[in-house]
């Protein structure tokens, strides 16, 4: 009976090492693996692919920190380049400095100084219609005339001449309102301020063709001699500055001439002299004088 147990025991002993069966259990899963290669080949693709990532960045998950910091680095880099865009030297440099900050203003006023240099004539017009427009009681000198000149078929003729105080007529014109009598009183209040004018004359012509072709008198370049000096025209009223005629018609045109005298109340006689006229597209020599004896 001693025997037996370290029979058994030896029995025993010999019996353990029996595990070897697991092997045939996992070369049979490599089998089975082998024997589907659909399963099989994409464990060897994952597989290498692992190989490949641990192989170029060893450390495993330490490798994935680089990357982040490499991705990031290119948003560091632009960043600096976006700030001097976003707060740009310019800008910086007009806050800080002060003479450019200074120059700003100085440019805008000069620009405006000079939009508001051509607003300096329509501004005598708005001062002009704050004026009174009483102008007490008439003071106009007319006289009818008939002085007729003629050259090449174009005849010119003065029919009436109205002679007006100019600060007399200035008020006139603004109590009759409107764009073009403003406009007018605002040229004889210059020429009042500017050049002395005391009266305004207005020279109603009769301008007839009794010509073939077309006539063409040039009213700009007008003269009117009285008080011992000449005067150019300021305006022309119901027609334009040069009148055309055409054949066998007529035209009515007023003259508006402004006219200094420090001699006397009243200019006196005057003498209208106009260049000779266009016929057919060619200018005439000559000119027209038309003797106008006003009191």
């Amino acid at each position: 009976m001693p025997n037996a147990a370290p029979a058994r025991e030896h029995g025993a002993v010999q019996r353990q090492p029996r595990p070897q069966s697991q092997a045939p259990a996992s070369n049979g899963l490599i089998a089975k693996l082998m024997a589907k290669p659909q399963v099989l080949l994409p464990l060897v693709i994952v597989a290498g692919m692992l190989g490949i990532a641990f192989g170029v960045q060893p450390g495993g998950s330490g490798g994935g920190t680089p990357a982040k910091a490499s991705a990031s680095e290119p948003t560091v880099a632009v960043s600096p380049t976006a700030t001097p865009r976003i707060t740009t030297p310019t800008a910086a440099a007009t806050k800080s400095s002060p003479g450019s900050a200074a120059g700003q203003p100085t440019t805008t006023a000069d620009v405006a100084g000079v939009r508001a240099t051509p607003a300096a004539s329509p501004t005598v017009a708005i001062d002009l219609t704050r004026e009174t427009t009483q102008c007490g009681t008439l003071q106009e000198t007319p006289t009818a005339l008939s002085v007729e000149q003629s050259i090449s078929g174009i005849s010119v003729r003065a029919t009436r001449a109205a002679v007006y105080p100019a600060e007399y007529f200035k008020c006139i014109l603004m109590a009759t309102g409107g764009q073009e009598a403003n406009a007018l009183a605002a040229s004889v209040a210059k020429a009042v301020r500017d050049n002395g004018a005391t009266h305004a004359v207005l020279i109603d012509l009769w301008i007839t063709n009794a010509a073939k072709d077309f006539g063409q008198v040039n009213l700009r370049t007008a003269s009117l001699a009285a008080a011992g000096a000449a005067f150019s025209p300021l305006a022309t009223l119901g027609g334009r500055s040069e009148v055309v005629v055409s054949s066998g018609q007529g035209r009515a045109v007023t003259l508006v001439i402004t006219v200094k005298n420090g001699v006397g109340a009243n200019t006196g006689p005057m003498t209208l002299t106009l260049d000779a006229p266009m016929a057919s597209g060619k200018q005439v020599p000559g000119k027209y004088q038309l003797f106008l004896p006003t009191p």
